[in-house]
């Protein structure tokens, strides 16, 4: 008998999150409803973990796949935290200066910053996350997961500059840079096979670019509607809005709750 009916992925900003930054309680209720009923509820986005862990509180999640597939935990374990090599890190740091733009360096445990500049500042009270701390030197001594480019203008400049890595445009001030060949998708494939989850249901919420990848792994795919043209294209259903109980009109479209 297979351990749970269903596995259901959970992007988090435009997604599960209000336009707000918050999880609204009819959202909290179902995703506790959606566990109980014997699915596995499980976070997939490109923050870090320590910053959507009350999330997870709220809703009783115990499984991620944060940083676009970069570090990963089942059930509370760690099954994957891979690392960016230091000297990449100081190289994209100095091609970010050239163009006077921002990086940002993510772990598990933290986020530092490369400058305190008012389009950083910008960026995190747009995403209702604290201030990093100021520390363009944390490649050097810390484990990097992910790297976050703040940029004056995303663009793609940066991965004809930097092949080795994987830069997903989240908006028109951010870009997640990850390892080559990873995403939110790969990290959902290597997250069944680690937890040996394979041939159960696989459902994804999301709405935007980063989220793609995430559509191609899944069995059933569920765009907001506020999302981009391009993953409302690769749906097979539309919701409503993060902001009109998306969530929660979804998975009852599916019967999981």
């Amino acid at each position: 008998m297979a351990k749970f009916k269903s596995i259901v992925f959970f992007d988090m900003d435009g997604t599960l999150l209000s336009s707000k930054s918050t999880i609204v309680e009819e959202v909290q209720n179902a995703v506790i409803h959606l566990k109980s009923n014997g699915n596995l509820p499980v976070i997939a986005t490109g923050r870090a973990a320590f910053e959507v862990r009350p999330f997870m509180k709220m809703c009783n999640i115990n499984s991620i796949i944060s940083m676009n597939g970069q570090y990963q935990e089942y059930e509370g374990k760690i099954i994957q935290n891979l690392k960016i090599d230091p000297s990449i890190c100081e190289r994209i740091l100095s091609y970010a200066e050239q163009r006077d733009d921002i990086i940002g360096f993510y772990n598990s445990q933290t986020i530092a910053i490369s400058a305190d500049k008012p389009l950083a500042r910008s960026f995190y009270e747009n995403i209702s996350s604290p201030f990093p701390i100021l520390n363009p030197n944390f490649y050097q001594n810390n484990l990097v997961n992910q790297i976050l480019v703040i940029a004056n203008h995303a663009d793609e400049k940066y991965q004809l500059n930097f092949p080795e890595l994987e830069f997903f445009i989240t908006g028109a001030h951010s870009i997640d840079t990850v390892i080559k060949g990873n995403s939110k998708g790969a990290g959902i494939k290597k997250f069944i096979d680690v937890a040996r989850l394979n041939g159960i249901p696989t459902y994804a919420f999301g709405d935007g670019i980063n989220d793609l990848s995430m559509f191609e792994q899944v069995d059933y795919k569920i765009a907001m509607a506020n999302g981009r043209e391009e993953t409302k294209g690769l749906a097979d259903l539309i919701t409503d809005t993060n902001d009109n109980l998306g969530i929660v009109k979804g998975l009852k479209s599916y019967n999981l709750i």
